[in-house]
């Protein structure tokens, strides 16, 4: 029997629960350690999967048995604690969105070059089959020129002023928790855009939903994201060809899709997608490489650069980044 992937979690909030539920069960990944800024909370994840809980991120790492290392906190030290576990030569996922500036992308990019370690971005959607299905149909020609696409990820999922979300010291807002999904979503699927338009409506000095245009030659890309709201949206993705039309629901996390035109299809739901993620990344840090085949880095660092020119036309600014 092939030994289990042995992973170290920095972080160990509602996002590593949730992980570790999904991906653990299978027997192909085991919780080596823990770290987290609140020691209990570490205490508490470990001793649930029969892991260590440790009272530094460096000893967290480096413990005997860790392969590789899944950085999941809040988005304003996501930059930080990278850069720390790439430091002790360990292969890093980190999540979405892996910083809250391009540049800091660029400097973990070579950070991760400098140990020779892989490094790679937490973004589910694009391990699974399903939406590299959808490039394939859309990019491959069989339903003609692209017309218009909506998507939209709008859930309502922030309310409380103490939300992390809803917290700008946390780097918090729709467009860096949920507007990434789509905002990537239409780039893995039409490439950079010749332009990007934004609005956004504000409270707590974060943006709680916004308006995104991408403007190709021929087309342009609807995007429509909220924490506050449904906004009659919810979770959807349309793609209008010449010939068919590309329809899912929950898109983002490998939900099926449909084709209705001049041929009907359907595709399939991976129905964990989350354990997908986990087995592509072991699979390509077992082989050696240095980033990812499914979510390549320079993928990552042009959806930055596409974030912080929407945050600039929305003019969202964290208290961290002021000068």
């Amino acid at each position: 029997m092939t030994k289990p992937f042995g992973w170290a979690f920095v972080g160990a909030g509602g996002i590593a629960r949730s992980v570790a539920k999904r991906i653990f069960p299978s027997g192909r990944h085991k919780l080596v350690s823990v770290y987290n800024r609140t020691l209990s909370r570490a205490v508490e994840l470990a001793e649930k999967y029969g892991a260590t809980a440790y009272e530094s991120l460096e000893e967290a790492v480096t413990a005997d048995g860790v392969d590789g290392v899944y950085v999941n906190v809040t988005n304003n030290v996501h930059f930080e604690y990278a850069v720390k576990a790439l430091e002790c030569g360990k292969p890093v996922l980190l999540e979405k969105p892996m910083v809250t500036r391009a540049e800091q992308l660029e400097r973990l990019m070579e950070v991760a070059k400098e140990r020779d370690v892989y490094l790679a971005e937490a973004m589910w959607t694009w391990y699974s089959d399903q939406a590299i299905g959808v490039r394939e149909l859309v990019s491959g020609g069989e339903l003609g020129k692209v017309r218009h696409a909506e998507i939209s990820l709008c859930l309502p999922i922030a309310f409380s002023k103490k939300n992390r979300l809803l917290r700008p010291e946390l780097a918090g807002g729709a467009l860096l928790d949920l507007g990434i999904y789509p905002v990537t979503y239409a780039y893995r699927l039409f490439g950079y855009p010749k332009a990007v338009r934004s609005a956004a409506k504000f409270k707590y000095c974060v943006d709680t939903s916004d308006d995104i245009k991408f403007v190709y030659e021929d087309f342009e890309v609807d995007i429509k994201t909220s924490i506050r709201s449904l906004r009659g949206k919810g979770e959807s993705m349309k793609i209008v060809c010449e010939r068919g039309t590309v329809r899912s629901g929950y898109y983002h996390s490998g939900a099926s899709f449909n084709v209705r035109g001049e041929k009907n299809m359907r595709f399939p739901a991976d129905k964990n997608a989350m354990l997908t993620q986990f087995d592509r990344v072991a699979a390509e840090i077992g082989e050696g490489l240095k980033e990812s085949r499914y979510v390549p880095l320079a993928c990552s660092l042009d959806t930055a650069r596409i974030l912080d020119a929407i945050r600039r036309d929305i003019g969202l600014e964290f208290p961290f980044e002021k000068r």
